[in-house]
C-alpha cells in the first residue's frame, strides 16, 4: 500500500452513542464536522479513488471505547470523506462502498488538544 494523502486537522469529536444533548447541539456539532472535511477536501482536492483505505486517528486527551464510540465519534468525518470519493449516492450512504476500507485509531493528545489525522492509501 502507497499513502497517497495524508491531513490533520483541529476537530473535537464526542461519542454520538451515549451523549445526551439536544438535537439542535448534535445538529450543528454535524454540520461543523462535515464542513471541516468538505473544506479540507475544496483547498486540498487529492486525486484519490477507490478502492483505497481510509485510516482515520482521533487525537484527544481522553481515550474512546474502540469497539463502538470511536466509530460514532468520526460518524460525520466518514461520512464526508465517502461523499467526496464516492459522488453521486444519496448522503450518508457513500460510506457503505466495499471498495474502501475504513481503519479506526486513536492517540493520546495533550491537554484541549482535539483533532483528527486523515491517511488515504491506495490498495
Amino acid at each position: 500500500m502507497k499513502t497517497i494523502w495524508t491531513w490533520q486537522f483541529n476537530l473535537r469529536t464526542a461519542s454520538e452513542s451515549n451523549l445526551s444533548q439536544h438535537w439542535q447541539a448534535k445538529a450543528k456539532r454535524h454540520k461543523k464536522q462535515k464542513l471541516a472535511m468538505a473544506k479540507v477536501f475544496m483547498v486540498e482536492r487529492p486525486k484519490v479513488q477507490p478502492p483505497c483505505k481510509v485510516t482515520l486517528t482521533r487525537i484527544a486527551p481522553r481515550s474512546l471505547d474502540e469497539h463502538d464510540n470511536l466509530r460514532a465519534s468520526l460518524k460525520y468525518v466518514t461520512d464526508a470523506i465517502a461523499e467526496y470519493l464516492v459522488p453521486g449516492k444519496a448522503v450518508g450512504r457513500a460510506d457503505d462502498c466495499k471498495a474502501i476500507e475504513w481503519t479506526y485509531k486513536q492517540k493520546k493528545g495533550a491537554v484541549r488538544e482535539y483533532a483528527v489525522l486523515v491517511e488515504i492509501e491506495t490498495l
